[in-house]
């Protein structure tokens, strides 16, 4: 069989990221990445576990391509959480799919390509969480590099899949991150990422005496232009962070921490370990200290015993936060967790009315805050070309910021806000730096 691979991937950064690590991988064995499903011999889906939509939606995928399957030799993969978790399951389920491999074991798939396509065997593929596996990166972004830092999580928050679909947290050796980190900036890249279910809790599991914020001052010394980095957990979030973030100027200033709801009640019952009131009282820290902090949250409406005065408790916190965009959800159950155990008692109707309130609060925010921003100057690090002919990118503080110009991605426009919406920024270009082209894509 041929060797050209397509790789579809829903849900987070982490599962982007496995992503390019498992197209490193393939790589290696001489698998060519190709852009289209149409075009491929081995099709791999990475699956998303966090909510019932994301799970159903790659289900609904594998339904698509059953008909491409028939009228030709094509060998299907299912990987990410959802395969993690869903195992065997979804080889019972889905005759579609040849092999099963977890979120890990990234070496072990094109043996199990193989067997399907050779020998038409159908196979799991999965490795203990243990570390944090090393893989070759075929980059897919010509801009930023993610690199990973954490894997797993260790809070069993009563509605998260991550701890059983990754393991308990581990953090990557400080100096393979180094390692990495350095590549990307030899490679070219301005900007790169340090991804974890929970970046503030890098090192609390090793005992060489290098956390979150050491790491971030080395990462710093390496030469990157830009650093973001993404999650945080609220409750690891302090001072010590945001002053080094203040104090390192290629850290950028902006912070995503899922604050999930603005009530106490239930935060407790979703295991959060923190208040609306601290959640408030770190927001307040954080713009004390960081200037221009971009906070972005995420938040969860309908968890089991929510009532009204619970939602509006939510609506407070972000309308003291007033956070600068969210990412918001109706609650939905996941295997395992322990929130599974409690009735799911608030109605359909009342999540999509509640979601629909939430969304219009924000939306209302999000515009007011960026208003703010028109006249000020920022710089804008492109990341791609728009449909009106102009540029997109992203400014300091996470905001995405078009602009009227032409310039290569991994170019930075200095530019003056113009106008705003509750999405976004619109520039004009102050000066426009030369022309400086993508940077390549690091390959294995």
């Amino acid at each position: 069989m041929s060797n050209r691979l397509y790789i579809e991937t829903w849900g987070c950064q982490m599962n982007r990221h496995d992503a390019e690590r498992l197209a490193g991988a393939l790589a290696v064995k001489s698998f060519e990445l190709v852009d289209s499903l149409e075009q491929a011999d081995v099709v791999l889906f990475l699956g998303c576990m966090v909510r019932q939509k994301a799970e159903e939606k790659v289900y609904g995928r594998i339904g698509a391509i059953v008909e491409e399957k028939r009228r030709r030799c094509l060998v299907l993969g299912v990987g990410g959480c959802l395969g993690q978790v869903r195992g065997d399951d979804l080889l019972q389920r889905f005759s579609a799919i040849d092999f099963v491999f977890g979120s890990r074991a990234f070496d072990r798939v094109a043996e199990a390509i193989r067997e399907a396509g050779v020998e038409g065997r159908r196979s799991t593929a999965f490795a203990e969480p243990i570390g944090v596996e090393e893989s070759p990166v075929l980059r897919s972004s010509p801009v930023t590099a993610m690199v990973t830092i954490t894997e797993g999580c260790s809070n069993f928050c009563s509605y998260c899949v991550v701890p059983y679909a990754r393991g308990p947290m581990r953090s990557r050796p400080w100096e393979r991150v180094l390692d990495e980190v350095g590549e990307a900036v030899r490679s070219g890249y301005r900007e790169v990422q340090l991804l974890g279910q929970n970046v503030n809790s890098y090192g609390t599991d090793q005992s060489d005496g290098v956390d979150f914020v050491s790491l971030l001052e080395r990462v710093a010394e390496a030469g990157p232009e830009r650093i973001r980095f993404t999650s945080s957990h609220p409750r690891d979030v302090d001072d010590r962070l945001f002053e080094a973030m203040a104090s390192l100027p290629a850290v950028m200033p902006h912070i995503h921490a899922a604050c999930q709801s603005g009530s106490d009640r239930i935060l407790a019952t979703m295991n959060r370990g923190t208040t609306q009131a601290r959640l408030l009282e770190m927001v307040k820290s954080a713009r004390r200290i960081v200037r221009g902090i971009n906070f972005t949250t995420d938040i969860i409406v309908g968890f089991p015993g929510e009532t009204e005065d619970d939602f509006l408790q939510t609506l407070d916190l972000i309308d003291e936060a007033r956070f600068g965009s969210i990412f918001a959800a109706k609650y939905s159950p996941r295997p395992g967790t322990a929130s599974v155990r409690l009735e799911d008692d608030v109605t359909a109707e009342e999540k999509d009315d509640r979601l629909q309130r939430l969304l219009t609060r924000q939306r209302a925010i999000a515009w007011e805050e960026n208003r703010r921003l028109v006249g000020d100057e920022v710089e804008v690090l492109i990341d791609g070309k728009g449909s009106d002919g102009g540029v997109f990118g992203r400014a300091p503080d996470h905001r995405t910021v078009t602009v009227a110009a032409h310039a290569e991605p991994g170019s930075i426009v200095r530019v003056c806000v113009t106008d705003a919406s509750a999405a976004a920024l619109r520039g004009e270009p102050v000066e426009l730096p030369e022309a400086i082209g993508s940077v390549r894509k690091e390959r294995p």
